[in-house]
């Protein structure tokens, strides 16, 4: 438990890499970072998460088909659909609060079924949804719903089994996100080409419920209670193991960290606005390339082409970033991400008129999105330590994702008022001050500060 085995180092944390207190460094060197050893049992609870980022991605590619889709059956515009879904994404942010509050009492595990049962509830609304009105209450309830398992779920479950390893966690368990953005649109098509999209709907609600039942039959909040250690580490006997389980859930009944202390502290608000700033522009500059791109005089197929084609480099970056953390630090990952962003847009407003220089930039956002999805729970945890992350994850969310939802509204904004052209600019401009929160936020742990535990720099 990262609660009371510590390193001696400060460095070690932000690494990502333990030296218990009784070995040599030799230990820490003994890891792979490139095909890190998470144990059987860990591996389960990472291809889990993985499987929930394919429903917490969904709307993000799905959109793409689903507008015309429900256009032709029953004529809603493009206009309203999206209105539903930008609605859903507000509400969401009311519901990470109260699931959190949730997964405090009763653990990530039942939070995450409740979540998949009510996606289930949500997909047969959808399926069975002949009006306007009652296909946004299936949207929204959607969006309320994914986030119990999206955000509470994967953030406490990955903070719990990998409190040390949560980079290269975050880099395999994220590319659900990638994995449903390259797959959503055909299964869509194929649906509706052949036994309907009602059908489809009901395949993605049974789904949910499939993955609920492997969540309830296998998955355990803590590794210890599933008779395995934190991040796979066995240099301590199973009677310490136990005794130090022990001890953090005696902290975690008195701990003195609330979320309105958490709400107070500095380092919230620093990650909270530092990385949610790069995932704005980057989810905001996805969403609005194909017409930055015919704005610099391409093809509307090219942009097409581009978005549709770049999957393999979105994976690779949920990888590399995953694996960069491990050995840098997630501070220092997050500086590499931002400028990735940065540096694509800058591409995309100097040089978007040009093929190679157009194609790299998305090259780039697809890399650079995926490493933002990746940093912040890794942040939280190098900042909050395991046991108190529950308390800090979902304000710090809520601050996040005000800055995720608000991507496709700020750089199309930016694109009206500085011409599409360049409106990549505007996000360029924020990335820059993206670094400020970010150098100003300390990787020092704050939080579960244990008799045991040596305080980091």
């Amino acid at each position: 438990m990262d609660s009371l085995r510590r390193d001696r180092t400060s460095d070690s944390l932000e690494k990502g890499v333990r030296e218990p207190i009784s070995r040599k460094s030799i230990m820490a060197k003994k890891e792979n970072n490139w095909i890190p050893n998470l144990g059987a049992k860990g591996w389960g609870i990472t291809f889990v998460c993985i499987l929930f980022y394919l429903f917490y991605g969904f709307w993000n590619g799905a959109s793409n088909t689903l507008f015309g889709i429900y256009e032709g059956m029953f004529g809603w515009t493009q206009a309203q659909i999206a209105g539903v879904i930008s609605a859903g994404g507000w509400v969401s942010l009311i519901a990470i609060v109260v699931f959190g509050a949730l997964g405090k009492k009763v653990g990530a595990k039942t939070t995450s079924v409740i979540g998949l049962v009510g996606t289930f509830i949500s997909c047969a609304i959808i399926a069975l949804a002949t009006n306007f009105a009652m296909f946004s209450v299936g949207v929204i309830l959607f969006f309320v719903t994914m986030v119990a398992y999206g955000v509470i779920g994967v953030g406490t479950l990955g903070s719990a089994w990998f409190p040390h390893k949560k980079g290269v966690f975050m880099g395999f368990a994220t590319m659900g996100l990638t994995i449903c953005s390259a797959t959503i649109n055909p299964i869509i098509l194929g649906f509706a080409g052949g036994p309907g999209i009602s059908a489809f709907w009901w395949f993605v609600g049974i789904l949910a419920l499939v993955i609920a039942v492997i969540v309830l039959a296998f998955v355990k909040n803590n590794p210890e209670e599933a008779g395995a250690y934190p991040d796979n580490d066995r240099s301590i006997t199973s009677e310490q193991l136990d005794a130090e389980f022990k001890a953090a859930q005696e902290y975690k009944k008195n701990s003195p960290w609330t979320v309105g202390r958490v709400l107070k502290t500095p380092q919230t608000w620093f990650i909270g606005i530092g990385w949610g700033l790069p995932m704005l522009v980057g989810a905001g500059s996805i969403a609005i390339l194909v017409p930055t791109l015919i704005a610099n005089g391409h093809d509307p197929l090219f942009g097409v082409v581009l978005l549709s084609s770049m999957w393999p480099v979105g994976l690779l970056g949920h990888y590399l970033i995953g694996v960069i953390d491990q050995y840098i630090g997630t501070k220092k990952t997050t500086f590499v991400v931002n400028a990735v962003v940065l540096i694509a847009c800058l591409m995309l407003w100097l040089g978007g008129g040009a093929t190679v220089p157009a194609a790299v930039a998305a090259g780039l956002l697809m890399f650079g999105l995926s490493g933002c999805a990746n940093v912040c729970m890794s942040m939280t945890t190098t900042v909050f330590g395991r046991q108190d992350f529950e308390t800090a994850w979902a304000p710090i969310q809520v601050i996040y994702n005000i800055f995720n939802y608000a991507g496709v509204t700020v750089m199309t904004l930016f694109g009206v008022a500085l011409g599409m052209s360049h409106g990549m600019a505007g996000g360029a401009i924020l990335c820059a001050l993206a670094f400020i929160p970010i150098a100003l936020c300390s990787s020092k742990q704050i939080g579960s500060q244990l008799s045991s535990e040596k305080a980091e720099a």
